[in-house]
């Protein structure tokens, strides 16, 4: 009981506590009081109707159902967040709701297996049958993801037939596009690896923009979250705004500490693109001590996925994130947990995650310099999870003398639907972006 009303205060107190992984698996049927049920049914409802979860809009939606007083009336509402002190622990206390709820079943369950065996009414096959599903229900996730071949089939043929599949991202690059049989599609994980200076976060930075504009401009609910451990939110937006703008970084930088360093015209431009920019559903995660542990990251999404569905995570970069409180043997069996968490992810948003990563050095010890994938650095794992796997290739960074001078070669070394390939964007080094490659006869 103690542990409900802990829970019940906590999102009193905080209501972002909902979407923590704990609170997220809790269901109003695993608290014992019936009023504390009811209350969270309350709550999960307030939450979905995106209001917030306080003791009016409680106490207005519990009188409206007309359980306010089987619930012990407004003053046990006041009660519950008079009792709870700090959210801080109520991950811990949602556990042990939870684990309780589990025990109950198994004493109910056990009970009528019992109560059968006693009775001697049924064939002994069935109550040991009772005895081997005891426990078998009580994962509130174990029924989700079981679909018949009927169904499936059925769904596969409407989609075919009315055209009604989900289609892919456009990533903005119509040769890219081409190359992945249409774009980046829902439910997966894409590596983008180079080694460093190959321009893989502009790379990114351009994806992201692109989706997030075609978002715009078509008018579908959803948005872009772009989760950076290497660059603050700051510099991002100054990237994206001079690559916009086609006025050096640099200039931009210096503009900021008062330097006279940007015409009238760039102002200008600058302005319209920041007016342009600031009106994408785009949103960033750059708190480098927080969003790089695996523990965190989830609820972030779980709460920018309520306040607009995702249609694109990007995050740069992969080897920047921890497994916090994980005792993980080595670097390699870390990266291995992390990308298959995110593979995780993206299949339970159904949306693509675009995940930047590191190359190794071995790169740098052939003569050939273009990346394989036995070069995705830390771990093996994440060549297998991935169902894409881009290299950014730019010959100028090796060879000076080279005619590929603003060309960058994106090769698709790995789709699970798809053949691989390479194909050329142009790279415009001085805004540090890339764009379609000017098709000439």
């Amino acid at each position: 009981m103690e542990a409900e009303v802990a829970v019940l205060g906590s999102i009193l107190l905080e209501n972002d506590v909902l979407d923590s992984e704990a609170l997220s698996e809790l269901t109003p049927a695993m608290f014992y009081r019936e009023g504390h049920r009811c209350i969270f049914a309350a709550m999960l409802a307030l939450r979905a109707e995106r209001e917030p979860v306080d003791l009016v809009m409680l106490n207005v939606r519990l009188t409206a159902a007309g359980q306010l007083d089987n619930v012990g009336g407004l003053p046990y509402l006041i009660g519950l967040g008079e009792q709870t002190p700090t959210s801080a622990y109520a991950e811990h206390y949602a556990r042990i709701v939870r684990e309780k709820w589990q025990l109950r079943e198994v004493i109910r369950a056990s009970g009528q297996a019992m109560s059968a065996a006693f009775d001697q009414q049924m064939p002994l096959e069935d109550i040991v049958g009772q005895l081997g599903a005891i426990g078998a229900d009580l994962d509130p996730q174990a029924h989700r993801g079981a679909y018949s071949v009927a169904d499936v089939v059925a769904e596969v043929l409407r989609d075919v037939q009315g055209g009604t599949g989900e289609p892919p991202l456009s990533t903005g690059f119509t040769d890219l596009d081409d190359q992945l049989s249409g774009g980046l599609y829902p439910g997966t994980l894409n590596v983008l690896a180079a080694r460093p200076s190959m321009g893989k976060s502009a790379c990114a930075l351009n994806i992201a923009e692109n989706v997030a504009a075609e978002l715009d401009a078509s008018g579908t609910q959803g948005q872009v979250v772009v989760v950076s451990l290497e660059m603050r939110r700051q510099q991002l937006v100054v990237r994206l705004l001079s690559s916009a703008a086609s006025i050096h970084a640099g200039a931009v930088q210096a503009a900021m500490q008062g330097k006279p360093a940007m015409t009238e015209g760039q102002h200008r431009r600058f302005e319209q693109a920041a007016q342009r920019l600031g009106a994408l559903p785009m949103q960033f995660l750059d708190d480098a001590t927080d969003d790089a542990s695996l523990r965190t990251l989830p609820a972030k999404l779980r709460r920018a996925h309520r306040e607009s569905p995702l249609k694109l995570v990007v995050i740069d970069y992969l080897q920047l994130m921890e497994v916090s409180g994980k005792g993980a043997e080595n670097r390699v069996q870390e990266v291995s947990t992390i990308s298959r968490k995110l593979k995780q992810l993206a299949r339970e948003y159904g949306c693509p995650f675009l995940v930047l990563s590191q190359l190794s050095r071995a790169v740098e010890q052939r003569p050939n310099k273009r990346p394989l994938l036995s070069d995705l650095r830390d771990s093996g794992a994440v060549e297998q999870d991935a169902d894409t796997v881009l290299f950014i290739y730019r010959d100028e960074y090796y060879n000076a003398q080279t005619d590929q001078q603003g060309v960058a070669e994106i090769i698709v070394a790995k789709q699970r639907e798809g053949a691989v390939g390479t194909v050329k964007l142009q790279f415009q080094g001085n805004y540090v972006r890339f764009a379609n490659l000017a098709r000439y006869a």
